[in-house]
Formats: C-alpha cells, sequence, structure tokens
C-alpha cells in the first residue's frame, strides 16, 4: 500500500513537472525570439539552467518508477 502511494505521488510529481517544463521551454521560446529585443547573457543561461533541472528531476523520478515497478 505504502509502495503504491509512493508511485502515485511520484507520477503526480512527474506530470507536474513536465507541465513546468513544457510551461517553461514555451516562455523560453516566446522571449528569446522577441526580435529588437536585447537579452542579457545571464537571463539565458537561467532559462538553460531551469530546464536542465526540470529535466534531471524528471529523470530521476522516472528512473525511481522504474525500480518500483
Amino acid at each position: 500500500m505504502c509502495d503504491e502511494n509512493l508511485r502515485t505521488r511520484l507520477r503526480t510529481r512527474l506530470k507536474t513537472l513536465s507541465e513546468e517544463l513544457k510551461e517553461l521551454e514555451e516562455e523560453q521560446s516566446y522571449v528569446l525570439k522577441q526580435t529588437g529585443l536585447h537579452l542579457p547573457g545571464h537571463t539565458v543561461r537561467r532559462y538553460e539552467a531551469e530546464v536542465q533541472t526540470l529535466k534531471t528531476s524528471i529523470a530521476e523520478i522516472i528512473a525511481e518508477l522504474e525500480l518500483r515497478k
């Protein structure tokens, strides 16, 4: 029972992180494609770091779910 609850929480967290990643990538695409808008380098690096963090978290949850099958 406890293991099933954990898998449910992991799947819920995975869905949330996946949605966050999609939204962040859409925002990043929109912001970075603005013509005539200069963005400082740290803004681009911030997006890249946030995307990478989300992808890492997603991969960790997927790996944990695979272990708990």
